[in-house]
């Protein structure tokens, strides 16, 4: 009896462990769809998963001739295909370039620039199969989950805050250094209007003794003419 109720719960101890293990798997990030047309496979879906707004990321399409597990690639298959991203009414046209590491495998660079729903529209023919689908991407969450500091957050600010004083602080130095400036400027040009009024009185002083002498020599030109006159009067 004793071996019986051992053996029992060992094996429901088991059982606890595996569901256990289950539960806290972590599950796949992949939520790439997955279409047939006709003999042709088609998956669609985010490269990095989750995808988060504004970061860089791509859109890839694998296309295989059969399953997509196990079918065979196809050289630019994407060739005859027109692709486009679309996010509510808005669409923007994609440029896929084949991977050199997987055979049927291409991808598109893109930034999902808002969160919320995307989608890739494709129309066109793959050798020769015709197709015309939408198919929903996985949702673009908020960066802000990962993002590290937070936008906005106390030591952003005070960062912001300690840059924001010294502009301020420079500036001010610019201005102090700019009045100084204009201050030497304006005392240099009233010390040149002194100079210039310096010259001028001096060189009126100049003019007023020159036309002195002149007067005196041309009084002396006249006595002596005079005088010579007179003299020869008595003679």
């Amino acid at each position: 009896m004793k071996t019986k109720i051992i053996t029992f719960s060992l094996v429901f101890i088991m059982l606890l462990l595996m569901m256990a293990s289950i539960s806290f798997t972590p599950k796949s990030a992949s939520a790439h769809i997955s279409k047939v047309f006709g003999n042709y496979s088609v998956e669609i879906g985010w490269a990095n998963e989750p995808a988060f707004a504004g970061l860089m990321n791509n859109i890839q399409v694998i296309v295989k001739k059969g399953n997509i597990d196990n079918g065979t690639s196809i050289t630019d298959a994407l060739a005859n295909m027109q692709i486009s991203v679309k996010y509510g009414t808005v669409s923007k046209k994609l440029d896929f370039v084949p991977s050199d590491e997987v055979a049927g495998l291409y991808f598109s660079p893109l930034i999902p620039a808002k969160v919320g729903s995307y989608s890739v529209v494709m129309k066109g023919t793959i050798e020769g199969q015709n197709i015309d689908t939408e198919i929903p991407l996985d949702d673009v969450g908020s960066s802000n989950t990962i993002n590290f500091p937070q936008t906005g957050s106390s030591v952003d600010t005070s960062s912001n805050m300690g840059q924001i004083g010294t502009i301020i602080t420079q500036l001010t130095s610019d201005i102090e250094e700019a009045k100084s400036s204009a201050n030497s400027a304006a005392q240099s040009v009233a010390n040149v209007g002194k100079s210039f009024q310096e010259v001028k009185d001096t060189t009126d002083r100049l003019y007023m003794i020159s036309m002195a002498g002149i007067g005196i020599g041309v009084a002396g030109i006249v006595i002596a003419v005079f005088a010579i006159s007179k003299k020869d009067e008595k003679v």
